[in-house]
């Protein structure tokens, strides 16, 4: 019986739960996901992006998929966004009001089939 008073009473006391900090450098992003795979070689990708940055400054970034201008943020010090999108081998990227790049992830797709090689030659001399 006094076992099970101990467990009530052990069930109770948590330790402090520490915030931890989203990453350890002054700037770092999540994106998912980074690998699509596809049923079909050179079948692009059709997935919900998301993405979303940390800084320990405040800053006005915008992010970019390849050389497109997909969204802007104004002063803040973090930012989320997430949409389906269609893609194919392409980098993302979030960039400074001054075009710099800030942060640069690749956004692979690889495929569940290879594309089919041909066995033989062509041409034949017999």
């Amino acid at each position: 019986m006094h076992g099970f008073w101990l467990l009530l009473a052990l069930n109770g006391v948590t330790a402090p739960q520490v915030a931890t900090a989203p990453c350890a450098a002054a700037l770092c992003w999540n994106v998912k996901p980074q690998i699509c795979v596809t049923e079909q070689a050179n079948q692009p990708c059709q997935a919900d992006l998301q993405v979303q940055w940390y800084s320990e400054h405040k800053l006005s970034p915008c992010l970019f998929l390849a050389e497109q201008l997909i969204q802007c943020w104004q002063d803040t010090t973090t930012g989320q966004w997430q949409q389906p999108l269609s893609w194919q081998n392409t980098e993302l990227s979030l960039r400074s009001s001054n075009n710099t790049v800030l942060l640069q992830t690749e956004l692979k797709v690889l495929s569940r089939k290879p594309m089919r090689r041909r066995i033989a030659s062509p041409w034949s001399i017999f």
